[in-house]
């Protein structure tokens, strides 16, 4: 029974070393210092997010708008201006990754610049090919989390999800 146990979590292990092995096989020499990992021609969902008062007495960052750039050439690849400015905590955007043009953008690495009326923002992309990676244990591609600041904005970069991927909880009766 022991031995069957021992044998069963030996499997388990080396299917899961298989798996991280298929998909963190490759691991290009020039990356960003710290990125968000999207598969390509998934929605990447953007958002501003602003510090408790606290830390400074400056005015809160309005978002005039925003931008994809390529890393590290950082040649313009969608650009959004917005008609008037929007308070950081209102401002959500979403990214179809495709160009001004609107063809598909190739996998590879990107910045996204929000722009506020207080200065830019900037966050790091990775856009993965499901073929590249070759894996089938994991749901999202491995990204490379950035440390930040209690003090100072961020761009956060999400996926965009669709009404299908919320859960949702009815306890009672549902209100018409």
């Amino acid at each position: 029974m022991k031995r069957g146990l021992v044998l069963s979590l030996a499997l388990v292990g080396l299917m899961g070393a298989v798996g991280l092995a298929q998909c963190y096989c490759c691991t290009p020499a020039e990356r960003p210092p710290c990125y968000s990992a999207f598969w390509l021609g998934e929605s990447v969902q953007i958002e501003l997010k602003v510090p408790w008062r606290f830390c400074c007495c400056c005015a809160a960052p309005q978002v005039v708008g925003w931008r994809v750039e390529t890393w590290p050439q950082g040649e313009l690849v969608y650009s959004v201006s917005l008609e008037a400015p929007v308070a950081a905590h209102e401002f959500s955007a979403s990214w179809d990754q495709t160009d001004l043009s609107g063809a598909q953008v190739p996998a590879g690495y990107y910045t996204v610049v929000v722009s506020t009326t207080e200065g830019e923002y900037e966050a790091y992309l990775k856009l993965v090919e499901k073929a590249e990676c070759g894996c089938f244990f994991w749901w999202h591609p491995r990204s490379w989390p950035c440390g930040w600041s209690l003090c100072e904005p961020r761009v956060i970069l999400s996926r965009a999800c669709m009404p299908r991927c919320r859960i949702e909880l009815h306890i009672g009766a549902c209100c018409p």
